[in-house]
């Protein structure tokens, strides 16, 4: 999982709900929300709620809106997106808070592991 500190339980949490979910809230206005953190990165913040999408939006003074992403949009055409674009994806930034900035390929694997055991847990181990 992403690096961060011990007590920042953001990235788990932003997991968990999305594999419950099986999907994101990201900031849409004629494309969509794009920030660059300290390190020079570029990324798209994601959030597991929309509240949390709305307020960060509010706290940017943005016109970006809270829109809803499948899994299915983020994995097959956002995802793919961000590779070629060297796009990482922000995890839950706050006012106070940064965005966790994982690469897609990072967030992919967490979000299937995450995806597998909400399955198992629902239907059973079918292995």
């Amino acid at each position: 999982m992403a690096s961060k500190t011990q007590d920042d339980t953001r990235y788990a949490d932003f997991i968990a709900e999305v594999a419950e979910w099986e999907g994101v809230w990201g900031l849409y206005h004629n494309g969509w929300l794009l920030q660059t953190n300290d390190a020079g990165e570029k990324f798209c913040p994601i959030f597991a709620l929309r509240d949390e999408a709305k307020s960060f939006a509010a706290s940017v003074q943005s016109d970006h809106v809270p829109t809803a992403i499948t899994l299915v949009e983020l994995t097959e055409s956002l995802m793919v997106q961000w590779r070629a674009e060297d796009i990482m994806a922000g995890i839950c930034p706050t006012q106070a808070l940064p965005a966790i900035v994982v690469s897609p390929d990072q967030l992919s694997n967490d979000l299937m592991a995450a995806l597998k055991d909400v399955m198992d847990e629902r239907f059973g181990n079918q292995s």
